[in-house]
């Protein structure tokens, strides 16, 4: 290099190193796409014994007690959530004065402006003829003031009703996404699976809008073989999606199927309609009967599947490396 070259070189070496740092901050971590952990289990951490629970149909965490859930029945059963331990042990339940159990399906819970809420899904639709599909947000009760020996009644927060274009649906998976403020549904008896949104916070005075076609729910394998033969959950109906929640840093989506359990990651940037349109993250299968709720834990770490029936397994997959 002459003496020029290197003169010129040398007074624009700022600009060059500059426009170096700038090329690889364009290349930052936001574009690089996160690779989902390693996932463990199933293992069982107990047994929901309480006779009071005999058709588990929803499971959401508590956001103020870490290891108590809420579960509720299947159709027909009482308007009523119960808690229990991770080691299933019953701990109490709350009533949601003037709600009905139609057909309740799913159990969401989620924080919003410093308080927690419990959503209950009455969104069952076997028929798809049903017109009065309805959620139900209720403050989340005090763990503390749980008792077995005597119910809690707490009132409706605010209600949401649920219709969908084109028509009814059957619906067993229901999340919520706070930090959106919206509710996500996934249809079961699609295929495939159709993912709706509707607002957590319906405008005061405004006709209820319809939920949202978001996309398809993709990544769910139908069954083939012997076992699509088979007249069980487990078999010819494997994939339908049962269950459903969002972990708490937005990241992750379970959806339970009646024979697995799939992860939906979202990278950095992306909807959630673009993360259920990607390639799922299929998890050891369950092995539970009629397995018909799913949560994530309240720190994120591990997911909970249970089942319908009396003793239920509480099942649990934890992540790690």
């Amino acid at each position: 290099m002459d003496e020029v070259t290197r003169s010129w070189f040398m007074r624009h070496l700022p600009l060059f190193t500059f426009a170096l740092l700038a090329a690889l901050a364009g290349t930052s971590c936001s574009t690089v796409p996160v690779a989902p952990a390693v996932w463990h289990g199933p293992e069982s951490t107990g047994k929901i014994t309480t006779p009071l629970l005999e058709e588990a149909s929803g499971l959401a965490p508590s956001h103020l007690a870490p290891g108590v859930f809420w579960l509720h029945n299947d159709s027909g059963g009482q308007p009523v959530l119960y808690a229990v331990g991770a080691d299933g042990r019953y701990r109490g339940a709350v009533r949601i004065a003037g709600a009905t159990n139609i057909d309740w399906e799913d159990a969401a819970s989620f924080r919003l402006a410093g308080r927690s809420y419990l959503l209950a899904a009455d969104t069952g639709d076997n028929r798809a003829g049903r017109t009065d599909c309805v959620l139900y947000i209720i403050a989340e009760p005090n763990p503390a003031d749980l008792n077995p020996d005597r119910e809690l009644t707490a009132a409706i927060a605010w209600q949401i009703p649920v219709s969908y274009p084109g028509g009814p649906r059957d619906c067993e998976c229901v999340a919520v996404d706070a930090q959106e403020r919206s509710v996500y549904l996934i249809s079961k008896r699609t295929t495939p699976p159709m993912v709706y949104r509707l607002p957590l916070l319906p405008e005061p005075g405004a006709p209820p809008p319809p939920a949202m076609i978001m996309g398809e729910l993709d990544g769910i394998p139908q069954p083939s073989g012997p076992i699509a033969l088979v007249d069980a959950p487990w078999g010819r109906a494997r994939a339908m999606p049962c269950g459903f929640d969002l972990a708490p840093d937005h990241r992750t989506a379970v959806v339970l199927s009646y024979g697995e359990v799939y992860l939906y990651h979202r990278q950095p940037g992306a909807t959630w309609a673009q993360a259920f349109a990607g390639q799922a993250q299929q998890l050891p299968a369950h092995g539970l009967p009629q397995a018909e709720a799913v949560c994530f834990t309240s720190d994120g770490k591990a997911v909970m599947v249970t089942t319908e029936g009396c003793p239920a397994p509480l099942l649990r997959y934890s992540s790690g490396h």
